[in-house]
């Protein structure tokens, strides 16, 4: 019997993966975007490589000391890969005689392939050569060695760091690599340190190394030497003992308020074991911020609070990363710990009791605020910008001084012992100490002038505060454009994009009329660095950042980018001003008229533009935001079409001069939009371009006042869906 000349290949059963990063103590923040990046890097790789895998296979787990990437069901080998390449068409391939024609010998011996293996594939040309390639998948197994170290050679992190000849840079030292496909272990290096099947159990029990015999098993045998490996587990499992240890003692824990604590102990464990303690009953005479923020910044406790949930109680409840041993020996450290903070944080309020606030004013000049500056100059710069914007907002005389007030003590309590134990206390202290000396409006307003804290946080609840807010984050962004210091790509380390979003979000809300580039200018202007080199392009960099994060909001907020484009090219500096006119223009863009209203407006500037081309050098076309301070000569008006024109744009000027005046902005794009059969017909039956020059240039006129009484409400080119002017086909 003859035997086959092949023998068919079975296509390789996929497998599981595992790979586990060991690692010295990995700062816990460092742990969930390392996870991200680990889940993007794989998949990517994964891709590249043309590995597929079981949908949602695909998973990251991490502790401090472990970056764990699990795939399940990672193919046996890479796809095979298809690749044509078109040639010439059928009919250039051979001669008269029937010969292959240079075209296409010399497109075969550019694909590497001889002419009789060229195919023929139908195309919408016609039939034309095509060299195919084939290329068979590779083996998992020879892929994923370098894969996992192009994986590990990409992961990002917030600080790196050296430790090895090779100089390889990681968060921290590379300790372990465990790495298997199936059963079996994927054979690379890095760092000196060599994949195998090897991890390491709980430091705090030794440590102790054991093998991992399969993917699927790794989570179980973790878990048997008391390691959680993944966090949303840990989380579940810390949330359930925190309720069970607080229960007996009838308290409650607010982890709703707790999450971000939460989320850092999350990454602190690997296996956590909750413990209640408690402190002495003396120090509950603390303000509750200071308990809170000894407790959860310092020692990462979790407050206990009475069942109510508002009246703090002298117990808490801390993780610790071990099995329940010891339990009674833990607790008296936590609590011997926390008792010491809690004295020290006592004698400070005492101490910081003994004199006001406003006796700490002179000694803000021993804190620096852009060198040679300081905080004193800082307060007095803010104090004349408040004295600027309280004449022209809807304050009463009694509001206003309570903003010069919070403006003067504003920063007076960064001098208070608690502050500089605690510093994220800054404001808070500042409400507390002045409480008991001012007026509550100011108190409150000492601590909310730093509000918001984040993008989307709590704004001011007073116009004193807020006003003060306002004028103490523009000198901050004022100052910082003046010496350089502003954002890059991700890196914002004086935190100005914040401080842009707080002025724009309480402007907003309070709806106050206010000029936020003036407002800008003036701010500037009280620097010793301005000048008249440096200061013009600062500030328009800084109005050009106001107006991009001011953009950022109106995109979050459902309004299209072109629009947002199109309000604020118009003019930004009073964002509710622009702010309406956005809103206008959103909801005019859907009337049936409104696209070719658009396509002229676009037509008209792009004949100005193309005449100030073709002008004498230096020479520019005007565009006013009010276009009646352009002459018109009627005696040159010869078509009745430019002179319907004229007259249309005469009665909308005077129809929509009280209406934006009023901010009435969907009227007055009404008006505009009742112009579009008068422009129709002008760019129908008149050419602009006329010849005579008297006859032109009262044409190119007629279309700057046009072109002005929609550049009052939004420059209409940023518009993107609507047809170009150069797609009509119409003279001009």
């Amino acid at each position: 019997m003859k035997r086959p000349s092949f023998i068919a290949m079975r296509e390789p059963e996929p497998r599981d993966f595992l790979l586990e990063i060991g690692v010295e103590e990995l700062p816990a923040r460092f742990v969930p975007p390392a996870l991200d990046n680990l889940r993007q890097l794989a998949a990517a790789q994964l891709e590249t490589a043309g590995l597929s895998y079981a949908a949602d296979g695909l998973q990251t787990w991490g502790t401090p000391r472990r970056l764990t990437l699990f795939i399940r069901a990672l193919a046996g080998k890479s796809k095979d890969q298809v690749q044509e390449n078109m040639g010439p068409a059928v009919a250039q391939a051979k001669d008269a005689d029937g010969h292959w024609t240079p075209a296409a010998q010399g497109f075969a011996r550019s694909q590497g392939v001889s002419l009789e293996k060229l195919e023929v594939r139908e195309t919408e040309k016609g039939p034309r050569l095509c060299a195919v390639r084939r290329t068979l998948g590779v083996p998992t197994e020879k892929i994923l060695p370098e894969m996992l170290s192009a994986v590990l050679g990409k992961l990002n992190f917030p600080k790196n760091m050296v430790w090895e000849k090779s100089r390889f840079s990681f968060a921290r030292p590379l300790r372990w690599l465990v790495a298997l496909y199936g059963s079996q272990p994927v054979k690379f290096e890095i760092a000196g340190v060599k994949a195998g099947r090897k991890t390491y159990g709980l430091r705090v029990q030794g440590g102790k190394s054991f093998d991992v015999v399969s993917p699927a098993k790794y989570g179980m045998l973790l878990k048997d030497r008391c390691i959680v490996v993944d966090p949303s587990e840990r989380r579940h499992l810390i949330e359930k003992q925190i309720h069970q240890a607080v229960k007996d003692a009838h308290g409650k824990v607010r982890l709703d308020q707790d999450g971000a604590l939460l989320d850092e102990v999350v990454n602190l464990v690997e296996h956590p074991v909750a413990i209640l303690g408690k402190f002495d009953e003396k120090y509950l005479a603390l303000p509750p911020e200071v308990l809170v923020t000894s407790m959860k910044k310092h020692q990462k406790f979790f407050p206990v609070y009475a069942a109510d949930g508002r009246r703090l109680t002298s117990r808490f409840v801390g993780i610790r990363n071990g099995v329940s041993e010891n339990q009674a020996v833990v607790r008296e450290g936590y609590e011997r710990v926390l008792a010491a903070r809690l004295a020290d944080a006592a004698f400070f309020y005492s101490e910081d009791k003994k004199k006001k606030l406003e006796d700490n004013l002179s000694l803000l000049q021993g804190i620096t605020f852009l060198a040679p500056l300081n905080l004193l100059n800082k307060t007095t710069r803010v104090e004349k910008l408040i004295d600027g914007l309280l004449p022209s907002l809807p304050m009463g005389d009694d509001r206003k001084e309570c903003a010069r007030r919070i403006a003067r003590l504003a920063k007076t309590d960064l001098l208070t012992a608690m502050v500089g134990e605690f510093p994220e206390l800054q404001g808070v202290m500042g409400r507390i100490y002045a409480s008991e000396h001012e007026n509550p409006e100011v108190a409150r307003g000492i601590e909310q002038h730093y509000w918001p804290l984040a993008a989307e946080g709590d704004l001011p609840d007073s116009d004193s505060a807020a006003v003060v807010s306002v004028a103490d984050k523009l000198d901050s962004l004022a100052g910082n454009y003046l010496v350089g210091k502003v954002p890059s790509g991700s890196q914002d380390p004086y935190g100005l994009r914040r401080a842009a979003v707080g002025v724009l979000r309480i402007v907003s809300d309070r709806r106050w009329r206010m000029n936020l580039s003036d407002i800008a200018l003036a701010a500037m202007r009280e620097y010793p660095f301005w000048n008249e080199k440096v200061g013009p392009p600062a500030h328009a960099q800084l109005v050009s950042f106001l107006r991009q994060r001011w953009a950022a909001l109106m995109a979050a907020a459902g309004f299209r980018f072109d629009e947002v484009e199109a309000a604020a090219s118009a003019g930004f500096g009073d964002v509710v001003e622009v702010f309406a006119r956005l809103k206008a223009l959103r909801d005019i863009r859907s009337h049936a008229h409104f696209a070719s209203l658009s396509v002229a407006f676009k037509r008209a500037d792009n004949i100005l533009k193309q005449a100030e081309k073709q002008a004498v050098k230096g020479y520019h076309i005007p565009r006013p935001m009010d276009g009646r301070s352009i002459l018109i000569r009627e005696e040159l008006l010869r078509d009745g079409s430019e002179r319907a024109l004229f007259s249309a744009v005469v009665q909308c000027e005077e129809a929509n001069a009280p209406l934006l005046e009023a901010g009435d902005y969907a009227a007055a794009y009404g008006n505009l939009v009742a112009l579009r059969p008068t422009v129709d017909e002008f760019f129908k039956g008149v050419m602009v371009m006329d010849p005579n020059e008297e006859v032109r240039l009262n044409r190119l006129n007629l279309l700057i006042r046009l072109t002005a009484l929609f550049r009052r409400l939004a420059d209409l080119s940023r518009l993107q869906d609507v047809p170009s002017a150069q797609a009509v086909s119409q003279k001009s």
